[in-house]
This record gives C-alpha cells, structure tokens and sequence, in this order.
C-alpha cells in the first residue's frame, strides 16, 4: 500500500499526465477540424471559379450571397467564442475589415468583370480566413476544456491532501489528548503477605509463608484525565516468566506504542476525580507461591506506567 507521502509525490505527476492527455486532444480536434474547414474551402473555391464573371448582374448576386453566407458562418462562431487571446482579436479585425472591402465592391451600381473578379478571389480568401477562424477557435476552446479539467483535478487533489492532513491533525491531536491523560505512577510497592488464623496481615518475603501478594501504588494528579471510570492493566510474571492468572480475572491481550502485542493478567476498574492524587491497591493470591523473582508491570493507554519486582526466599 503507498503511503500518504508516495501520493503526494504522485500528485505533480499526475498533473503532467492531464495536461499532456489535453494538448493531445487539442491537437487532434485541430487536425480534424483543419481538414474539415480545408476540404469544404477547396468545394467554395471551385464552385466560384464556374461563376460567369461576363454576366455581371447574375455573378454579383452568386458572390453576394456566398458573402452572406460567409458573413452569417462568421458571426455565429464569434457568438460561440468563449476564449479569446490576442490572436483571434487580430483575426477578427482582419476578416471584418475583408468583409467591408468586398462589400464595398459589391455596392457598386456598374460594377466591372475585372472587380467582379477580385470580389471572387478576395471571398475565397475570407473563405479560408473563417475557416482558419473556425479552427483556432475548437483548438483554443479544446485547451481552455483541458486545462478546466486539470484545474478541476489540482482541486479535488487539493481538496484530498487537506482532507487526509485534517484527519492525520485529528489523529494527532486524539493521540496527544490520550498520552496526556496517561497517569503517572509514585510509591509502587509489592508486598508479600502472611494472614494468621486471626486475620492480621503480616509482611514477609519468605515464599513457603506468603499467602497473598499486594500491589500498591499513587496516581499523580493528572489534569488531562477525565473524571469517571478509569482501567490500568496488570501483566504479572512469575519466576519462570510465564504469564500470572488471578481467580475469577479478565485476562487479555493489550496494543502498546513501542512493544507490540502483550498479554495481561487482569485489569483494574476505578472512579477517578480529576486532578486529585489516588492511590490503587489489589491483592494477587490463591496461588503456591515459588521463590524467585516476581516481576508486575502496569499498562494504561498502551503505555507502561510502572515496573516492579519482589524476591522471595
């Protein structure tokens, strides 16, 4: 799977690839359309040349209406121009200043066969001219698409990337409130104890006399936790390191930041105030304890909290 990182650095190439997928396009919509306009420019130009340039009254009627018809081509593809640069406005002054000239000639009441003859040559020429227009126009308009959707893209990617970096800000600032709501642990203690037939408790670390362990330790004030019910998990380790089981206990597996996957013994519910310092205490027993050491360590917010051992004789 890539990481967010590989698309980010993805994202310029990407772009590379619309853009280029664009000008492609352009350029064969160009080509296409050259042709096209090419093609129906050579069919004007032969229709005009079977004009009967002698007949003056009936060929200025035929040149006036391709005049017309040109005119008419003209205007329409002004009205559908949604890009313009410097180069079209240049294209439309020229054309209309044809336009003029030619009908200028064709105003004429007694017009000669030799204008006749220029008014022919100079519509074929506007001919061309709209058509090259037409052409510029569906490239220029096929780039102005492409690059919309280049734009479109940079801004849904845009969109993306700073959706992902809210969620990662969220993931970050979720992470930072729970390490900081972590409790810090003082006065750990682990305690081995022998209960006489009178119920008294007394403390002992000679392992064939030990009825119970007792592990105590303070919760510092911590403003960041919340108060209500609160867990601290408990991995207990035996002098042959397997894992320790309380009677009747929740035993688990637990996620933490720098150690993976690690089993617990139980874990420890309690109502916490906050800010206030609290102290813990739990007894471990129902069990022949063995000499060695006995080794009990505490997890909240898949930290370690606190590590402590006893020996016993």
């Amino acid at each position: 799977m890539e990481t967010n990182e590989n698309q980010t650095y993805d994202q310029p190439k990407k772009t590379k690839e619309y853009i280029i997928i664009g000008v492609l396009a352009a350029l064969l919509l160009g080509s296409i359309g050259y042709n096209f306009y090419q093609h129906q420019n050579n069919k004007s130009e032969m229709d005009l040349m079977e004009i009967d340039l002698k007949d003056t009254e009936q060929a200025k009627i035929i040149l006036q209406n391709q005049l017309d018809s040109l005119t008419e081509q003209f205007e329409l593809s002004r009205v559908d121009l949604e890009v313009k640069d410097s180069l079209l406005s240049k294209r439309d002054a020229e054309i209309f200043d044809k336009q003029k000239e030619i009908q200028n000639i064709l105003n004429k009441s007694n017009v000669s066969e030799s204008e006749l003859k220029q008014a022919r040559r100079m519509i074929n020429a506007l001919n061309a001219d709209i058509a090259r227009f037409k052409q510029e126009i569906a490239v220029l308009q096929q780039k102005n698409d492409s690059l919309i959707v280049v734009n479109d893209t940079l801004r849904y990617n845009s969109f993306k990337l700073g959706e992902k970096a809210n969620i990662q800000k969220q993931k970050a600032e979720a992470t930072e409130k729970k390490m900081r709501s972590t409790f810090s642990v003082s006065n750990y203690q682990i305690t081995g104890l022998r209960v006489r037939n009178s119920g008294k408790e007394v403390e002992t670390d000679k392992a064939k006399r030990i009825d119970k362990l007792r592990v105590s330790f303070d919760l510092d004030p911590n403003e960041f936790a919340e108060s209500g019910e609160q867990e601290i998990y408990i991995a207990i380790y035996k002098p042959d390191g397997t894992l320790g089981k309380f009677t009747d206990a929740s035993p688990g597996q637990l996620e933490t930041w720098s150690l993976g996957s690690v089993e617990y013994s139980d874990k420890v519910a309690f109502d916490y105030t906050k800010g206030t310092k609290q102290n813990v205490t739990f007894d471990w027993e129902e069990y022949d304890f063995p000499k060695g050491t006995y080794k009990i360590d505490l997890y909240q917010n898949g930290l370690k909290i606190g590590q402590k051992s006893l020996s016993l004789r």
